[in-house]
């Protein structure tokens, strides 16, 4: 996680703006304090062992599930805004896995000041970050566009602009987050610290737009987004019901002129001529126009969830931030309630940084594509090398058997099981993968 521990030490010329390692109430003054209880030490050792392993935790199940992700959503070949961003989203997310366990193993390696540290790798972990949870607002924002304003969606996010956007947010991020991290550091005396000059800019502007940037718009703009699209979801269901409900009206009402008109004079019939011709390019359109509404379903579905979990797991963080500045006289004795408000602080944070790992496992149970393409990949895969196994067996086997042919008078049957292995996407025929159909 980023962005606590920095919060802790701001008052010190030795601010180092660290992001992995949250104070744990550990090193206190102690003045004018007893022998602290029993439950004192107990709770920091719990915060201190959440503190050690829970980001090796996520990253050894984030970093594959992500990868996955990226691997399902790109071998699908239908790149649309929506997509673009979920594969965005995975690699930064990754990403952000990446550096926090590395930020993490070296200040379990008292490496923290190392000047590695201090101008790349925490700087790295604040932005990858910072960008995951705005890269989630662009995804809500492109969803809000599609559920509410559909007609205006083809015109206001095309691939082109959608590059663009990413483009200008992660470069806008980049520049402004390592720009004043690297200028305002320094690497002294083995620390990394805030230069005496920058001392102010750091603890009154940096450290609440960080936190601004990185909890407290994206918490608020994916909450205002995500209920404006349920909102439009249902009334949007309204809206298709009554023309359900209009439909069955007139069906009613033809049947009952039809049984009128059996009764009276006989109704010619229209002339087949006249009716609109049903051509395999109208079915195939029809289809498409099918296929990609489920896929606007499914993207949906997807990523209301990914919005609604995010909201969960930032809500802690969100009120830690809000609650500590009032809570400053208590955090720095060496009582129980100091202690349950670090472990409350790491608690947030395994919460938070646990936002960046369950994405996959959220598209995996709520979007039925997600999980019949994943799983054609993987079965796909698996054939392809036990096929590849069996032919070189039997490759193996029938060159026992009879005599070795001339150099350069192979064959083409040995190698035809390769030939026939499924890639990601399953577009050779096969009998290994799952039915085409998405339903």
């Amino acid at each position: 996680m980023a962005n606590a521990s920095s919060y802790y030490s701001s008052n010190s010329t030795a601010t180092s703006g660290i992001n992995f390692l949250p104070s744990l109430g550990l090193e206190f003054s102690g003045s004018g304090i007893a022998t602290p209880s029993p439950k004192f030490y107990e709770l920091n050792r719990v915060s201190a062992g959440l503190q050690k392993y829970y980001l090796i935790v996520l990253a050894v199940i984030g970093v594959p599930g992500n990868a996955l992700t990226v691997a399902t959503i790109l071998s699908m070949h239908t790149l649309s805004p929506a997509t673009f961003f979920v594969v965005l989203l995975a690699v930064f997310d990754g990403c952000a896995l990446i550096v926090k366990l590395l930020g993490n193993q070296l200040g379990q390696h008292e490496l923290m000041g190392h000047p590695f540290f201090c101008k790349i790798m925490d700087p790295l972990s604040i932005f990858f970050s910072t960008t995951a949870n705005w890269i989630l607002v662009l995804i809500c924002l492109e969803r809000f566009i599609s559920v509410c304003y559909p007609l205006k969606k083809a015109y206001l996010f095309t691939k082109r602009r959608s590059y663009i956007c990413a483009a200008v947010l992660i470069g806008f991020l980049f520049t402004l987050i390592m720009t004043i991290l690297v200028v305002t550091r320094t690497y002294e005396e083995r620390q990394c610290k805030v230069e005496k000059s920058s001392l102010w800019f750091h603890i009154n502007v940096w450290l609440n737009l960080n936190l601004a940037l990185y909890i407290f718009l994206p918490f608020v703009l994916i909450a205002l987004l995500t209920t404006f699209i349920i909102r439009g979801l249902r009334k949007s269901r309204k809206h298709r019901m009554s023309l359900v409900g209009k439909e069955d009206g007139n069906s009613q009402e033809m049947r009952v002129l039809k049984d009128c008109s059996q009764d009276g004079a006989r109704v010619p019939r229209k002339s087949r001529s006249l009716s609109t011709p049903v051509t395999p390019t109208s079915i195939h359109n029809q289809r498409l126009l099918e296929d990609t509404a489920r896929v606007e379903r499914m993207i949906t579905l997807m990523l209301i969830a990914a919005g609604m979990i995010f909201l969960l797991l930032s809500l802690p963080m969100a009120l830690f931030y809000l609650i500590d500045p009032f809570n400053r006289l208590n955090v720095d004795k060496m009582t129980v309630s100091a202690a349950r408000w670090t472990l409350f602080q790491m608690v947030a944070f395994l919460l938070l940084d646990s936002s960046h790992a369950i994405n996959f496992f959220l598209y995996f149970l709520t979007a039925k594509r997600f999980r019949v393409q994943l799983l054609r990949i993987i079965l796909g895969r698996a054939a392809c090398w036990g096929r590849r196994l069996a032919g070189r067996e039997q490759e193996a086997a029938s060159n026992g058997n009879r005599p070795r042919k001339a150099r350069g008078s192979k064959g083409g049957g040995s190698h035809s099981t390769t030939s026939t292995c499924l890639n990601s996407s399953g577009s050779r025929g096969s009998t290994v993968y799952l039915p085409s159909g998405w339903d």
